[in-house]
């Protein structure tokens, strides 16, 4: 069961809808959080694109992801930068120009998200246009195939509805190939992952229910178009000593939220977006549901639901975690660690370029 560990950077400066939340983010913070993820022997870091604080509201700051992952990339030596991108907001040449740069520094450096979107202000205050949630995945798709054809291919063609490249060229053109990977849960996005994507990026979720997430796009990617597509899942681990303790943290959590916050983002988004719209409202304290993924507990209860999540299929855990600071290490040392001392869950994605 090879399993990918990584590290969320918190571009908006915190991942919890808490009153007790975090300060602003700072930027050297953050490039030093990607730094001491790849010097402990975190597989990836994940950078989500927004233009809006996610977590908090557009009243709050939020960095840019890109010059965040092209200075991580730049300061590590090992691990993969994956970053975000939101189609509408930069044209895909562009992209993949930026993404073919990152990959340049060294090889497996750089990956790729593609997020379809689901914030109307977010886009409307950014010169986007919005569009129903089917366009916007009709749109990524398109998106996704410009950046593909423009790594792959001296000179590109893609003649769709949004996006056309007529003799497009990227050069040079990564080498090995960026890993691309789709977010979301609709049919649209378990679609676009099965036929073009590496991988599918989910929210948080019991073992259980991520297991039928999970075989429905590997059924889907291995049926109907012959292929093979990883899963990786958002999760917030809350480690303590003991689990009664994790336990009480986690209550702690439910009592600080931020109720205001939550109702305004619950008015933001549609129902169409599946992602977004399971869980109970305390489940939402942490945007992508991450505390439902149960990494909550002393290091054996953390270690036994890890199995359980890559039983379910999970390929790579993208964890969000309380400190910047010390926790990265401390959850390496106490849970990844040990688990590589298993064979079947040594982590290659990154270490073999998967």
């Amino acid at each position: 069961m090879p399993l990918d560990f990584g590290i969320c950077i918190p571009t908006g400066g915190g991942w919890l809808r808490v009153r007790s939340r975090a300060s602003a983010p700072d930027a050297t913070d953050l490039l030093r959080l990607g730094e001491a993820a790849d010097r402990v022997g975190y597989d990836f870091c994940y950078l989500p694109e927004h233009y809006l604080n996610a977590v908090y509201g557009p009243a709050y700051p939020v960095l840019d992801a890109w010059v965040l992952a092209a200075g991580i990339a730049a300061r590590t030596r090992r691990i993969r930068v994956i970053t975000a991108v939101q189609p509408g907001f930069k044209a895909p040449g562009v992209v993949a120009k930026m993404g073919a740069t990152i990959a340049a520094m060294r090889p497996h450096a750089f990956g790729l998200t593609i997020i379809a979107g689901w914030w109307q202000l977010e886009a409307e205050m950014h010169g986007d246009r919005w569009l129903p949630h089917g366009e916007r995945y009709r749109r990524a798709g398109e998106y996704l195939a410009c950046i593909d054809a423009l790594w792959r291919h001296e000179l590109a063609e893609v003649d769709g509805r949004d996006y056309r490249l007529a003799r497009g060229t990227a050069s040079p053109r990564p080498n090995p190939l960026p890993l691309l990977m789709v977010a979301g849960e609709s049919d649209a996005a378990i679609d676009l992952a099965a036929r073009a994507a590496d991988m599918l990026f989910v929210n948080g979720g019991p073992a259980g229910q991520i297991r039928e997430l999970v075989g429905r796009i590997k059924s889907r990617a291995r049926n109907e178009h012959g292929r093979s597509v990883r899963v990786m899942l958002s999760a917030f681990a809350l480690l303590r000593d003991t689990d009664r303790e994790a336990a009480l943290a986690a209550e702690a959590l439910a009592a600080d939220a931020d109720e205001e916050t939550l109702r305004y983002f619950e008015s933001q988004v549609e129902s169409s977006v599946v992602a977004h719209n399971r869980g109970a409202a305390r489940d939402r304290i942490e945007a992508n549901l991450g505390l439902t993924s149960g990494l909550i507990g002393d290091r054996a209860t953390i270690i036994r639901r890890i199995h359980e999540l890559a039983e379910a299929g999970v390929d790579a855990i993208a964890l969000k975690l309380e400190s910047n600071a010390d926790e990265p290490a401390r959850f390496y040392r106490e849970v990844i660690g040990p688990l590589r001392q298993t064979a079947d869950l040594a982590g290659v994605t990154s270490r073999n370029g998967g």
